[in-house]
């Protein structure tokens, strides 16, 4: 009895050892599998990519001179030294925590505070006229249509300010054309950075007209978008232009932790858009987002002449960090949160 049951414990033991074992060959196979493959693709990537950077000198696209984007960020604040002024605000959608976003009245507040660098959203009806307007403004007010799928007739009886949690504060509004900021920017020095959040063909055809027949256009106008694409096509046509590349926040911080695959893919994609898409479409600034944005990050955007833009950003000790710190420009909703208005600067 003893014996059978020894019997069974080694044959046991026997049966797991050779299921380790294989086991083992198996991962070691796969390993040697994943070796070969990539002693063969490694090579032929590199020579793609070697290929890629040599093609991409035939169509790069020379950005504006440098001179031209600081004077378009740090003309406005008066009284204050220009390397100061470089690390203010831009307040977007002309401070929607302050006042209805991409209204006259936030652009108002805007420059009552001597701020003069402001992001609006720039959209499109689905008749073909474009307005400032996004679509979260649509969504306070329970209108689940797209902007691009509703007809400029619509907007002309639309109140921008009645959603608004602090609209009761402020007059009636109608939504504010491309027409209208135009001619605002001809009697004004502020300096618009606009957003395209859908870059299709007729909003495309509209910037590029625009900028070709206004000059003011390309004197107190960034574009950006999130399209490599539509940047490269306006910038062939409008060399003059000052674009910004607006990284959305990326899909790969889902991925499990224990993969510990979203640092190599930011690095990897994060590379790519600074050394070949950014140089080769010509773009000025670069918005990133806080979770993905640090001091290594920063200098590697501007090595490659590019000023990163951090949103968005409304604490008042990240703002702080921000400007003493690192030294860079931030997007933020609310101008009431401004170190310089809450904290008063020691006297020399």
């Amino acid at each position: 009895m003893y014996l059978a049951t020894i019997f069974k414990v080694c044959k046991m033991l026997y049966q797991l050892f050779w299921f380790l074992a294989t086991c083992c060959t198996f991962v070691v196979n796969t390993l040697w599998l994943c070796c070969n493959f990539a002693s063969v693709g490694i090579p032929w990537l590199m020579l793609l990519l070697f290929l890629v950077c040599i093609g991409s000198k035939f169509v790069k696209l020379n950005s504006p001179a440098d001179d031209v984007v600081l004077s378009m960020l740090s003309k406005s604040e008066k009284g204050k030294e220009a390397s100061e002024a470089l690390y203010w605000p831009v307040v977007h959608r002309g401070g929607a925590f302050d006042a209805p976003e991409n209204s006259l009245a936030a652009i108002n507040q805007c420059l009552a505070q001597r701020c003069q660098k402001i992001l609006l959203d720039l959209s499109i009806t689905s008749d073909g006229k474009p307005i400032i307007l996004h679509k979260s403004t649509l969504e306070k007010a329970n209108v689940t249509e797209p902007i691009h799928k509703l007809p400029f007739s619509f907007f002309e009886s639309f109140n921008i300010t009645e959603h608004h949690p602090l609209g009761q504060l402020f007059q009636k509004e109608k939504v504010l054309t491309f027409e209208r900021l135009l001619k605002l920017l001809e009697s004004s020095e502020v300096t618009v950075l606009l957003r395209a959040s859908q870059t299709n063909s007729a909003l495309l055809e509209i910037v590029r007209e625009t900028a070709a027949k206004c000059p003011i256009f390309t004197k107190r106008i960034i574009f950006c978008c999130a399209s490599p694409t539509a940047i490269y096509q306006l910038r062939q046509q409008c060399p003059d232009l000052v674009c910004g590349l607006w990284m959305e926040k990326s899909c790969f911080t889902i991925l499990p932790r224990y993969l510990n695959t979203s640092t190599i893919l930011l690095s990897i994609v994060g590379a790519i858009y600074r050394n070949i898409i950014a140089p080769v479409i010509g773009v000025s600034l670069v918005f990133i987002h806080k979770d993905e944005f640090n001091a290594q990050i920063s200098t590697l955007w501007k090595n490659v002449g590019v000023r990163p833009i951090v949103y968005t950003i409304n604490s008042p000790n990240e703002k702080r960090y921000f400007q003493q710190v690192t030294k860079t420009l931030y997007l933020t909703d609310s101008l009431r949160s401004e170190p310089q208005l809450i904290f008063k600067s020691k006297r020399k």
